[in-house]
């Protein structure tokens, strides 16, 4: 693995605004160049050289590789052909060229596995108090054992997709480095977030190639669930009539339905109606739905038609249907619609209902074809 040397490299200077917690080590402010004689400057460089090479021995591997780099940023600067300079410069990058070989970045154990494999995040959590952000451990292995690094310069930045995020973070105390992902330009595509360790030093670049880690942040799968119950006291209808006006309302969407009975959902339905995210969580969708389509639709008998004192074999009943999209991450009630006392009539308490049922369900895909707009920003994580 041999390092590398870059002149130039990319800042988000919008992140450094934002966020305060962007900056790495202050980079080693020297004195000018001018006027000084080749063996003074070789003297300079060769004990920046030495004290790199001290402090990487002492284990202050980033201090020491600071450094060395100094060398580097120091000979271009001055721009001297001296055969001694030239032999400190390249004394100097063989160092790091041996310290890269030693220095190992791992993703945090957040983004890792049972397994130990590294995981995808989802972007639609990106900005949110659930979102994954990158994480790298530094680590420089010494050949009987690995030690952190602190104070190492961690850069991150987006090698697909765009977005706003803090782009230079120095390791603490545990060798971490954190970025923070303010929001993704297009939460619906994939946007990767490379990690890599570079040194900055008077406007010159060192770049450690090859040690770097990537982040992918995928975008929601296209797949929602429709629950529906439909109860009228403590009665569960075992086929409700109001799943398929959802469902025939909501199909043209580019999203793939499944379509449940909420009654299969026990006493936990009402759990996850009001947006438990335990209890959603429960239900083990994450990985396979984005989103749960929650329809309750709940009639009670009002009355018996009476006039003038004689009741007659007429039953009416009134039906509250609401319909839910909560987000499966973390439970968030998207979007909410009611329609409110739907009238119905039978001649048995039964009949009512059922007609109730469906004069709510036909309320219902009526208020989700005015309120579609709306629904479509929701599914296409826009809102």
């Amino acid at each position: 693995m041999k390092a590398g040397v870059s002149k130039s490299l990319p800042v988000f200077l919008a992140a450094a605004v934002i966020f305060g917690c962007l900056s790495g080590p202050a980079p080693v402010q020297q004195p000018q160049m001018t006027g000084i004689s080749d063996g003074e400057l070789a003297q300079r460089l060769n004990e920046f050289l030495e004290n790199g090479i001290a402090k990487v021995e002492r284990g202050a591997i980033s201090e020491g590789i600071n450094q060395l780099v100094t060398v580097l940023a120091e000979a271009e600067a001055a721009g001297s052909t001296s055969g001694d300079i030239r032999a400190i410069v390249d004394t100097a990058e063989t160092e790091l060229t041996k310290i890269a070989a030693g220095l190992e970045m791992e993703a945090g154990t957040e983004w890792v596995d049972a397994n130990k494999n590294q995981i995808s995040a989802g972007s639609i959590d990106v900005g949110s108090e659930y979102a994954l952000n990158p994480s790298i451990i530094l680590t420089y292995n010494f050949g009987s054992g690995k030690a952190l690094i602190t104070g190492a310069p961690i850069y991150f930045e987006f090698v697909q997709g765009s977005g706003l995020l803090t782009n230079f973070v120095a390791t603490n105390d545990y060798g971490q480095s954190n970025c923070a992902i303010a929001r993704l330009d297009n939460p619906n595509g994939e946007n990767i977030v490379r990690a890599s360790l570079v040194y900055r030093v008077k406007g010159y670049s060192y770049p450690f190639q090859g040690i770097t880690k990537d982040f992918v942040y995928v975008p929601p799968a296209r797949k929602a669930t429709i629950l529906v119950m439909e109860k009228s006291g403590e009665r569960i209808q075992d086929d409700p009539v109001i799943l398929d006006s959802v469902y025939n309302r909501l199909k043209d969407m580019a999203f793939d339905f499944s379509q449940y009975n909420g009654v299969l959902l026990g006493d936990a339905f009402m759990k996850v109606f009001g947006g438990d995210p335990n209890d959603i969580k429960r239900m083990g969708l994450e990985k396979e739905v984005s989103y749960l389509v929650m329809v309750l639709n709940d009639g009670y008998y009002v009355n018996q038609v009476e006039l003038g004192g004689k009741k007659y074999n007429i039953f009416k009943s009134q039906t509250t249907a609401t319909t839910r999209i909560i987000r499966v991450s973390d439970g968030k009630i998207m979007y909410s619609g009611t329609v409110q006392a739907v009238g119905g009539q039978g001649g048995s308490e039964d009949k009512a209902i059922l007609d109730g049922f469906r004069n709510a369900a036909q309320a219902m895909a009526d208020k989700l074809n005015a309120d579609y707009p709306e629904i479509d920003r929701v599914l296409a994580g826009q809102q």
